[in-house]
């Protein structure tokens, strides 16, 4: 080991023991402007065996909220957990250095302490990593952040970031995205929250900086907000950042009124499936990227798109970045959701292939002028016919 690997962080009780592992290669999605990262680090132990770290991080509120390992696994098995793991954040996987990977994870570990978090999986594997001081040079956790973050090439694009990592009360992220202290004062919620809509209307150019009016839809979890604001930016020797933000208005507004906000035409496609086992057991198979969930009737795989190019939209959805919903019943059907017209189309190829010849059969298919699927999915109910025909 180098004399300037570890550094241990004397008066914080009970360690556990530092592992004599060399350091191999390590990633993480450039996603920080999401909130989120996924992280994997590869060692070398004692013994000569690989053994790889998973980790999920939240930036906004769960701090480290998801680990798994690996111990001298095959190249397959590395990519499917990366990919349950990581799979959904829609970006891409950039390599980082070995102080780079325990800083961030100690940087996200402080959000864990700040909102009493526990942390996940088998913590002895990562204690050790936690009790690293790894106080690196400012020029090097810049370099960090650049490469975390994807590249910012418009306007509309650095002002949905910004009001995303401001709802989120990541003052870190802002910070990132800003030019001089404006942002510190920027603080559009309470608590951390949720961005569910933006729309970006440009108002003006004074003196180099142009600006832009902005109506965002806040999930509060127990509520939802309008928020109306007013975002400056101008191009820097950095780039394009934020210089001026102020909240002009906020208001309350009820289920209905968001409901109606968030209103958009939805793709459905209804499938029979021959063999609800055969059908789970094939979508784990082919779709390990997506996100599954279990529900009353039936089995629920959000699939994401692979970039998150969305945030680029001058009318942003938080659901943007979703590709396709599939729910499998436990009554033998598939729906399929869709806000894109050619992803529909998309989709009804893909299930015409040879591997499903005799397991999926299309049914049907509608256009619904507001979400529909995930009502349905709340209804415990396994028939979509059952479900649209109820009195």
């Amino acid at each position: 080991m180098g004399k300037d690997r570890f550094k241990v962080i004397k008066g914080r009780g009970n360690k556990t023991p530092v592992p004599n592992y060399r350091f191999k290669k390590g990633y993480a999605t450039n996603t920080r402007l999401m909130g989120v990262v996924g992280m994997k680090l590869f060692w070398e132990t004692e013994e000569g065996d690989e053994y790889v770290q998973f980790f999920h991080l939240d930036c906004e509120e769960y701090g480290i909220d998801g680990f798994e390992s690996l111990a001298n696994a095959s190249g397959f098995d590395i990519e499917i957990v990366t990919a349950k793991m990581m799979g959904g954040l829609g970006g891409t996987l950039v390599e980082i250095e070995e102080q780079e990977g325990i800083y961030l994870l100690n940087e996200v570990y402080k959000i864990n302490l700040k909102n009493d978090q526990s942390i996940p999986g088998f913590s002895e594997e990562y204690e050790y990593l936690l009790q690293v001081d790894m106080d690196i040079p400012e020029e090097t956790k810049e370099n960090l952040w650049k490469k975390i973050c994807e590249d910012i090439v418009s306007e509309t694009q650095l002002i949905n970031y910004y009001l995303m990592r401001a709802v989120g009360m990541d003052k870190s992220g802002q910070h990132f995205l800003s030019e001089g202290d404006n942002y510190k004062n920027f603080e559009p919620t309470m608590k951390p929250s949720t961005l569910i809509k933006n729309v970006v209307e440009f108002s003006g150019h004074e003196g180099g900086t142009n600006y832009y009016n902005c109506e965002s839809v806040i999930d509060l979890e127990n509520g939802y907000q309008l928020i109306i604001s007013e975002i400056g930016v101008k191009e820097t020797d950095k780039g394009l950042k934020v210089v001026y933000s102020e909240v002009k208005n906020k208001m309350k507004i009820s289920t209905i009124e968001a409901v109606f906000q968030l209103k958009k035409p939805e793709y459905l496609l209804v499938y029979s499936v021959e063999d609800f086992i055969e059908a789970i057991e094939l979508m784990d198979e082919l779709k390990p990227h997506a996100m599954q969930n279990i529900h009353q009737g039936g089995f629920l795989y959000t699939e994401f798109n692979p970039t998150n190019d969305h945030v680029k939209d001058e009318i942003y959805y938080l659901n943007g970045d979703i590709y396709a919903v599939y729910f499998i019943t436990t009554q033998g059907q598939m729906v399929v959701s869709t806000f894109l017209e050619e992803n529909l189309e998309e989709i009804k190829v893909y299930f015409e292939g040879k591997i499903f010849e005799d397991l999926f059969e299309l049914e049907s298919e509608f256009k619904i002028e507001s979400p529909l699927l995930y009502e349905f999915v709340q209804s415990g109910l396994g028939n979509f016919y059952e479900f649209i025909n109820r009195e």
